[in-house]
């Protein structure tokens, strides 16, 4: 009998075969589970008789999406399965998929089935292979993919032809606007920052000041946090959390020559800042790999010590940070000799 590609219509679901391209959405995968908005899947088989009906059900991304909602909707739709469709029985699952295709796995017996509604995606895996269980139901909540789609973007770009380009990888992003930009009066180019990483936001204003001849004054710095660094910098001002310290020295801030030496030990960073013969300079600290601050300047060889940290919170009550600060006082604040006094007290 030659296989027919039929589109079962029960009630208010319409079930496809699936292709081959669409194996992964019948089988587990953590990984993705945030991007495809996994809401779980049911476990079933047809017991020993063929004409049982028992399941199990496995949540996914911490069960966040099983609202009564969805469980609504998985009960109407396994409900119209089991009236008129595959889960009927082993027989009427065999009879289904044998009519309707959707072979997902090469000479394995194993079909696939895909039904959408506006917000869920269900992907019916049947397995025709006695002492196995006969069938999985992969969930997907939509609105929940798209937001996390959408989360992943870093802009998009248009042109008057109506083409549309949008972009997860900020290397490409950026390489769009630096070859698009020249050409933008003709082609009409445009495009939208989506993203809030500051460090992507300063790369796109670093090439629009570079193509008008300007250079950038801002740094990454000024452009705010992500939710994630907000976070991060929430968890810098916990005292029970460890924390971690990197020591800069940063010399001519803000002009063309600015250089700045990261990582450095605490000794390290002394040593550097009193050894550069630089106008300007400044010795900071960063903690936890967020949460900066300058501890000391000199300005022509004046030099000044900041008192930010303590009005700062990820640096005002840290011990650790306290005790650097002395000794970088200890260190840099060297007494000048007195005058009128011989070698050897004479």
């Amino acid at each position: 009998m030659k296989k027919q590609n039929v589109f079962k219509q029960t009630r208010d679901f319409e079930l496809r075969p699936a292709s081959v391209e669409e194996a992964g959405l019948f089988y587990s995968d953590e990984g993705q589970d945030p991007a495809l908005g996994t809401v779980g899947h049911l476990r079933m088989d047809f017991g020993s008789g063929g004409k049982g009906f028992y399941y199990t059900w496995w949540p996914h991304n911490g069960d966040r999406f099983n609202t009564p909602k969805f469980k609504d909707a998985l009960q109407e739709f396994v409900d119209a399965m089991r009236r008129d469709g595959p889960l009927q029985s082993l027989s009427a699952m065999n009879t289904y998929c044998w009519h309707n295709g959707g072979e997902i796995s090469d000479n394995d017996r194993v079909y696939g089935f895909i039904a959408e509604t506006e917000q869920y995606r269900f992907c019916l895996r049947c397995t025709l292979r006695p002492g196995d269980y006969q069938g999985y139901l992969y969930c997907y909540d939509l609105r929940q993919q798209e937001l996390a789609r959408q989360s992943k973007l870093i802009g998009r770009a248009t042109f008057s032809s109506g083409e549309r380009q949008e972009f997860t990888d900020a290397g490409q992003y950026l390489q769009t606007i630096r070859e698009e930009l020249p050409y933008r009066d003709t082609t009409g180019f445009r495009f939208e920052t989506l993203t809030d990483d500051p460090q992507v936001r300063k790369s796109v204003d670093d090439i629009l000041l570079d193509f008008a001849g300007e250079g950038n004054p801002r740094r990454a710095c000024n452009y705010g946090l992500t939710e994630a660094g907000k976070q991060a910098l929430r968890d810098a001002a916990d005292p029970n959390k460890p924390h971690t310290y990197a020591w800069f020295v940063l010399t001519d801030c803000g002009t063309p020559e600015e250089q700045i030496h990261r990582g450095l030990t605490l000794e390290e960073a002394i040593q550097l800042y009193q050894d550069s013969d630089r106008a300007e300079k400044r010795l900071g600290v960063t903690k936890d790999g967020i949460a900066t601050v300058d501890l000391v300047r000199s300005l022509d060889g004046e030099q000044q010590f900041f008192e930010d940290y303590h009005k700062l919170e990820s640096f005002r009550d840290d011990p650790a940070l306290l005790e650097a600060m002395e000794t970088v006082r200890q260190e840099l604040e060297q007494m000048t000799p007195q005058e009128g006094i011989a070698i050897g007290g004479i």
